[in-house]
């Protein structure tokens, strides 16, 4: 197929996680899908940002790949070096001109922020104690991209989901660095870490959910089935990592990273279902579903 390479250069099960995100944060401000103008826009930046930064990704680690990973699509000749750049340069210019056009200063903001974050994790701060705290901004962002056509971006709760998913995603970026190395127990150790402080968070979010309610939300709803989302994203996710550790195989590291990437959009139906009931988590769970689909064929680390 003449178009794989390409999607495996912008990792396509990934895009999925991305626009779960800021739909997550869409459903948390607003409790609804009655205005598909607003959200599908929010959603598009969500996935050419990413896609941007994926392919900018493997341009900046050419010449590691070339070593490492010969077999994926820049290293191997299936798409050019000029492409992949142009992929990623025109992802983060596409992002950028959606946000303009919605009128919305809270969403240029966050784009810019989101754009800014993706280039310097990418120029150089990957490779710095940095680079997973930058990693786990960028997912901040997606986050609160989805609630920022609200003047306060959907007030406490949101924020602290948004710094949750930050810390969650730090541990999957500590994981996915003991790949390259062939299986690095530290970095795995230190990724759990961080992974399980992120779902702490979410967990207390959860069970806090009538106290700290978003903006428009009418009443307390039960988080029964959040927590229970959560707790078992939080088991199957757990249950990779360790594998990863007790093996210390690129196979497992890649499989628990692939686990961590997928199950974020878990989390987002975790915390919509607490806080917004289960119903309207059901348009988060339509996107795993290709994602994991995809997935089963396709490489996502």
């Amino acid at each position: 197929m003449a178009w794989k390479p390409y999607l495996q250069l912008v990792r396509l099960p990934n895009l999925f996680t991305a626009a779960a995100d800021s739909l997550a944060g869409w459903l948390l401000a607003t409790g609804g899908l009655a205005d598909p103008g607003r959200w599908l826009p929010l959603c598009g930046i969500s996935v050419c940002v990413y896609a941007a930064g994926i392919a900018l990704n493997d341009v900046f680690d050419y010449a590691e790949d070339l070593r490492e990973r010969p077999n994926r699509p820049l290293p191997s000749g299936r798409v050019s070096y000029r492409i992949a750049l142009g992929i990623g340069a025109g992802g983060l210019i596409i992002g950028l001109a959606i946000a303009w056009l919605s009128g919305s200063k809270g969403t240029i903001a966050v784009a810019a922020g989101l754009v800014a974050s993706v280039l310097g994790y990418n120029a150089g701060l990957k490779r710095t104690l940095f680079g997973p705290v930058v990693m786990g901004a960028c997912r901040s962002l997606n986050l609160l991209l989805g609630l920022s056509q609200l003047s306060d971006l959907g007030g406490p709760v949101a924020w602290i989901a948004a710094v949750a998913f930050g810390l969650f995603v730090m541990g999957i970026t500590w994981i996915s660095r003991s790949e390259a190395s062939h299986g690095g127990s530290c970095g795995i150790m230190w990724g759990m870490f961080w992974q399980n402080v992120g779902l702490i968070v979410l967990v207390g979010i959860t069970l806090q959910s009538s106290r700290f309610p978003v903006v428009g939300l009418s009443g307390p709803i039960i988080p029964l089935e959040g927590l229970i989302v959560l707790l078992l994203t939080a088991l199957v996710i757990n249950l990779a990592d360790s594998r990863a550790l007790r093996e210390l195989t690129p196979g497992t590291t890649q499989r628990a990273v692939k686990f961590g990437v997928l199950s974020l959009v878990w989390l987002d139906l975790g915390l919509v279902a607490a806080v917004r009931g289960p119903v309207l988590s059901l348009a988060i769970l339509a996107l795993w579903v290709p994602a994991f689909l995809i997935g089963k064929r396709m490489y996502s680390t």
